[in-house]
């Protein structure tokens, strides 16, 4: 096994949850990797890595190896911030690694990133060995990057196989290859397609060079992680019990009427934030079913223009109980017959309150 140098790896992550940056932060630090940049909004994360490139004084940040992004955020959202990063203006490295990370993985999250330029994408609620899978896999994948009409990013093409027939049409002719020791300084105007082939400095940094091993953790590592994120546990109670306080004190202020109400928008939408939150973060820490739980709430409280009536309150207040009973009684894990009990009591209010 090759001994990798992950101290000389710089990785930014961007995440407006203060709990969740820290928790990957942990998680690439127990990896052996020691420069770990947090940016709590994308705008933020922009125009730092913007300003790397004319002053890395000023901005704190030299060469960026490696970006996790959250996907959903206020304001600019991970898919936002990876089009810039691959195409954007004053983007200071179109190609490097890219991960975003969302609780909302679904085929139309996965696409949109993947048609964005995205180089893998880690579903929440994630563990260390998801994670570290994602991030090897940008390791050993090759780092070869498309520029074709309305796409710019990785090679979507991850397998070579053969085929009777090249759907894509493009022949050789169609293709432009640029390597780094290419001498040509133009780009053609008469291709479908130009393929660059940059050196892979992430591999190099961690002192693979062009080495064809595939990179692995060594397992001690994998376990140190683990170990490191059970100490965050007692983080992650407090976390639970504000979270808590906060959809209470939410709930208390949503008014009941037959019409959407401006004024519910503020205190829905932040008990859906918080349920999204708790689905992401949960499974993680060892409860599957504050993270079920979570995402039921999020699914209840996520149409911007809901219809509060009392039976919503019920069901909102369903979740809350829920909830609170696995954190109150630290049902971890499936919870046995406490947790079917509680599944069952959720699916009958969900049922009976919809």
């Amino acid at each position: 096994m090759i001994e990798l140098d992950w101290n000389r790896i710089t990785v930014m992550v961007v995440d407006d949850n203060t709990f969740m940056r820290r928790l990957m932060a942990s998680m690439l630090n127990a990896f052996g990797v020691k420069t770990v940049i947090q940016e709590s909004e994308c705008s933020s994360a922009i125009e730092r890595l913007r300003l790397s490139r004319t002053d890395p004084i000023e901005a704190k940040l030299g060469e960026m190896d490696l970006i996790l992004s959250d996907y959903v955020m206020p304001g600019i959202d991970g898919n936002l911030f990876l089009r810039w990063v691959r195409t954007g203006e004053g983007t200071p490295n179109r190609f490097v690694p890219f991960i975003l990370v969302s609780g909302a993985a679904s085929r139309f999250v996965v696409e949109e990133a993947r048609n964005a330029g995205v180089s893998a994408v880690l579903a929440k609620p994630f563990s260390v060995n998801s994670m570290a899978e994602r991030i090897l896999w940008v390791v050993n994948s090759t780092n070869d990057f498309i520029l074709a009409r309305q796409y710019f990013g990785p090679n979507r093409r991850r397998m070579s196989v053969p085929v009777n027939v090249e759907r894509r049409g493009a022949g050789h002719d169609d293709i432009q290859i640029v390597k780094p020791t290419s001498k040509v300084r133009t780009l053609r105007d008469d291709v479908r397609a130009i393929h660059f082939l940059p050196d892979n400095r992430l591999r190099s940094k961690l002192g693979v060079g062009s080495s064809q091993e595939i990179v692995e953790f060594d397992p001690l590592v994998l376990r140190a992680a683990e170990a490191r994120i059970q100490d965050m546990l007692g983080d992650y109670v407090d976390w639970v019990a504000k979270y808590l306080d906060d959809m209470r004190a939410s709930m208390a202020a949503i008014k009941v009427g037959p019409k959407p109400i401006p004024e519910n928008r503020a205190p829905v939408g932040n008990i859906g934030r918080i349920a999204y939150q708790l689905f992401c973060q949960s499974e993680t820490f060892g409860y599957p079913l504050i993270t079920q739980f979570g995402e039921s709430l999020y699914k209840a409280t996520s149409h911007p223009d809901l219809v509060v009536s009392g039976n919503t309150l019920k069901l909102i207040e369903a979740h809350i109980d829920a909830i609170s009973s696995v954190f109150r009684n630290h049902v971890d894990g499936d919870g046995g017959k406490v947790g079917e009990k509680l599944l069952a009591n959720l699916a009958r209010a969900v049922a009976k309150y919809t």
